[in-house]
């Protein structure tokens, strides 16, 4: 909730303002784009859903996707058997489902 609040909880600023956008989008290093910030990572362009959302991702397949622009936070606590290849469900797609399921 801290994260949705831009770093407001009970009226007091915890975070500097719109930390949380700076550390939800990609940086420039070494003259390149990565798109990763400080410890969170933009969601791929492409569905207007994720318009300025990012997300946490844990080894396997834990999530914590945070929309401020739709006040919507998302957290999947996963055990999937393997660190990769074994994702049945998008999970972007999956979270773009939620916030148009949410309209």
């Amino acid at each position: 909730m801290l994260v949705l609040a831009d770093g407001v909880i009970d009226g007091k600023r915890l975070v500097p303002p719109r930390w949380f956008d700076e550390a939800g989008s990609g940086k420039e290093v070494g003259g390149k784009h990565v798109d990763y910030g400080y410890l969170w990572w933009p969601v791929p362009k492409g569905d207007p859903a994720h318009e300025a959302a990012f997300k946490a991702v844990g080894i396997f397949g834990q999530h914590m996707y945070i929309n401020r622009k739709e006040n919507l936070a998302v957290v999947v606590l996963s055990a999937r058997p393997k660190p990769t290849g074994s994702t049945v469900v998008d999970d972007d797609a999956f979270f773009g489902a939620v916030v148009k399921a949410l309209h």
